[in-house]
């Protein structure tokens, strides 16, 4: 349900930024599923959380998975299938206005099935009491249904009647069928003026978009009759940079050749399309043909002003190309994803392993006791550790969210130095600082470093070719994952804690090797140089882990303690605790000692001394119980009994209990008796528990003695 709930606000968000008016219902839907979400957590009941879990899934989750689905089959060509996928999602998403949506989306697939004068007959119905907005959308549709259909100059008339002749410089996809249109019907000049506008716009300033404003110019050039920029421009591995298919691409070789006079050229060159055409290139196919049709033309002739433009559309397009396997090597991200993939990982071992509190040791968490007892090596090992699965996903996201970010920006080097330096530093400075000696973990510090680090390049003078998109889209969930990281953290949300000092320390990192430090230079280097070397530590970490045994050192390391007339020898985990009840406790806690680790996952492991008795310790303490649980004898596990037999202890002098309630075993008493009428006892809920840690435990009640 806490997974749940941290989706739906998400989507909430995702639903009030995204939505206009009319869709502000799916909003309050959200919303209304997020409250119920939050008041069923307060419910002892399940059935609550049940129905809120799948109300969520129905109108939250399968709408995402239907959107991702109909994206690629509208990627494929496959417009029948994503408009159908399209209409569930809407049929699943009340109030979010995509009924009109999905009308235009109707247009789409009657393309597919009837032609595109049914199509068009369809967008001049939507047209005729459509306005603002959604006008706009369905005259651009229509446009692109002429120029479908290869109707160029009917589509171009369209166009001119409607819209501003800048206009199709905000719209990618329509700027380009259009480049396409002006060509086609030999307006160069109308095109050329264009895909000025395009370059000198938005969209020319955005760096995500500069390959697409290279297809442009490329298509440009490709009817201006510039053979060989064009021929030059799709040589392999060029033709990828421009993400071009090879249809597409021979297409564009044989217009050229075309416009350039070179007939039989251009002949062998389109005749190749229908050859290396996929399943969505059928309209690049009829292309080839059409221009096939028109047979042999004279080289075309420019205009002087519009052949200078031509040459200097052609250096920019090879300056593209020059410097396109540069952007891509700067583009990748594989150390984010890595890093969230490590996080996850450790957390399914953790729970594979199910060794309860114990457990979260073994793989690296680390407390003041172990770092002062010499575990140096843990530090590392426990930038990792997240300590329980929704500590685990936040934490992946934060570091996938902001990691790609400034590994993009920065370099793979400058985010290992954030994320395992600032995590390690968080540590060690909790650690060291007077405090509470609790099991620490390094995943949510690892979170907190790379979410301040990202914020940190949110500024344009950061990172001045992001797009104000882009930029908004981070900004909300890196603050997000950063509010939820520092206050989860510090309320004790999460199974492994940290201190205030370790969180700040984290940020600093983050702050200054991102938002500080220059991006170039020496100091950079040097920064990621110290990255990489933190990430060459993390192994001698890990195997240093590896070869201690956590609950020997736990073991080992217990104290003096008196329970009544009983000295006890206890670990530092387990404290002295008064009567609780609590709902979301399996069962009432009494006074004795509890184990705060194995508590941390989830477990209750509880001691107890007092008078013996026919019944096991705990209902002999508080007769209340009595009327809800019922005591089973049972055998005493044979792990726990060899245990304590090698400790000492007289294992036939044991007894076993199970709590049983309705009929389901809900916690399991061992109970070893004391001279003078006394009895110690054991008791763990669910009864595993006992068995995660048997040495440690029967170490605890061998070890006790009646002075």
């Amino acid at each position: 349900m806490t997974i749940c709930a941290v989706c739906l606000g998400f989507a909430l968000v995702r639903a009030l930024r995204r939505s206009e008016t009319r869709g502000r219902s799916y909003a309050a839907l959200v919303a209304g599923l997020l409250a119920l979400d939050l008041i069923a957590m307060l419910q002892p009941s399940r059935f609550l959380g049940a129905v809120a879990i799948g109300f969520s899934v129905v109108a939250v989750a399968v709408p995402w998975l239907l959107e991702s689905v109909a994206r690629w089959a509208f990627a494929r060509g496959r417009l029948r299938m994503a408009v159908g996928l399209c209409g569930v999602r809407a049929a699943l998403m009340p109030g979010a206005g995509l009924a009109r949506q999905q009308e235009i989306l109707r247009g789409l697939a009657l393309l597919e099935t009837h032609g595109v004068d049914r199509a068009l007959s369809h967008f001049r119905e939507l047209a005729g009491d459509a306005e603002g907005g959604e006008s706009m959308v369905i005259h651009e549709q229509i446009v692109s249904m002429l120029f479908y259909g290869q109707r160029w100059d009917e589509g171009i008339a369209h166009y001119e009647a409607r819209f501003h002749p800048r206009h199709a410089a905000l719209r990618p996809a329509l700027a380009l069928g259009l480049l396409r249109a002006y060509g086609e019907s030999g307006r160069l000049d109308t095109a050329a003026g264009l895909l000025r506008a395009l370059e000198e716009g938005p969209v020319g300033s955005d760096p995500a978009a500069v390959g697409f404003v290279s297809q442009a110019r490329l298509t440009f050039l490709a009817y201006a009759g510039a053979a060989t920029t064009v021929e030059s421009a799709l040589t392999e591995p060029r033709r990828r940079a421009l993400g071009l298919s090879p249809a597409s691409s021979a297409l564009l070789r044989g217009i050229a050749l075309l416009r350039a006079g070179q007939t039989e050229a251009a002949r062998m060159q389109l005749s190749r399309v229908p050859e290396l055409a996929g399943a969505a290139d059928d309209r690049i196919v009829e292309a080839s043909k059409s221009a096939i049709a028109r047979g042999a033309q004279g080289p075309i002739e420019l205009a002087p002003e519009l052949s200078r433009y031509t040459e200097l559309v052609s250096s920019r397009l090879e300056a593209f190309l020059e410097a396109a396997p540069r952007l891509r090597r700067v583009g990748r991200a594989a150390a984010a994803p890595l890093l969230a993939l490590a996080i996850l990982a450790v957390e399914l071992v953790r729970n594979a392993l199910d060794r309860g509190g114990v457990g979260l040791l073994d793989l690296g968490a680390i407390t003041a006791e172990l770092w002062h007892g010499g575990s140096r090596g843990r530090v590392l090992a426990a930038v990792f550790v997240a300590g329980q699965p929704l500590a685990a996903l936040l934490d992946a996201y934060a570091v996938w969210i902001g990691g790609r970010m400034i590994e993009r920006t920065v370099g793979a080097g400058r985010l290992l130095l954030v994320a395992i330096g600032g995590a390690a530093a968080g540590l060690v400075l909790s650690l060291v600082l007077p405090g509470e000696d609790a099991p620490l973990g390094g995943a949510s510090l690892m979170a907190i470093a790379v979410a301040t680090g990202g914020l940190m390049l949110l500024p344009r003078a950061r990172t001045p070719g992001l797009s104000a998109a882009a930029r908004r889209g981070l900004l909300l969930p890196l603050a997000i994952t950063l509010i939820v990281q520092i206050g989860g953290a510090l309320i004790g949300v999460f199974a492994l804690g940290v201190s205030l000092p370790g969180v700040w320390i984290a940020a600093l990192v983050g702050v200054i090797a991102v938002g500080l430090l220059p991006a170039v230079g020496p100091i950079a280097r040097v920064a990621a140089i110290a990255g990489a070397l933190a990430l060459a530590a993390v192994p001698w970490g890990i195997a240093a882990t590896a070869r201690e045994d956590a609950e020997a050192f736990l073991v080992a390391r217990r104290s003096e303690q008196r329970s009544g007339e009983l000295q006890l020898r206890l670990p530092s985990t387990m404290v002295a605790t008064e009567p609780v009840r609590d709902p979301a406790l399996p069962l009432p806690i009494g006074a004795g000692f509890v184990d705060t680790l194995a508590a941390r996952a989830g477990d209750l492991v509880l001691l107890q001394s007092g008078a013996a008795d026919e019944q096991p310790l705990p209902l002999a303490l508080d007769p209340t119980l009595r009327r809800e649980l019922d005591a089973v004898p049972t055998e005493v596990p044979p792990a726990f009994a060899r245990r304590f037999g090698a400790h000492g202890g007289r294992v036939e002098s044991l007894r076993a209990f199970h709590l049983r309630r309705n009929g389901v075993d809900v916690a399991l008493v061992v109970e070893r008796p004391m001279p003078q009428g006394r009895a110690l006892a054991l008791l763990s809920a669910p009864p595993a528990a006992l068995s995660r840690a048997a040495n440690l435990y029967a170490a605890v009640l061998a070890d006790a003695t009646a002075p």
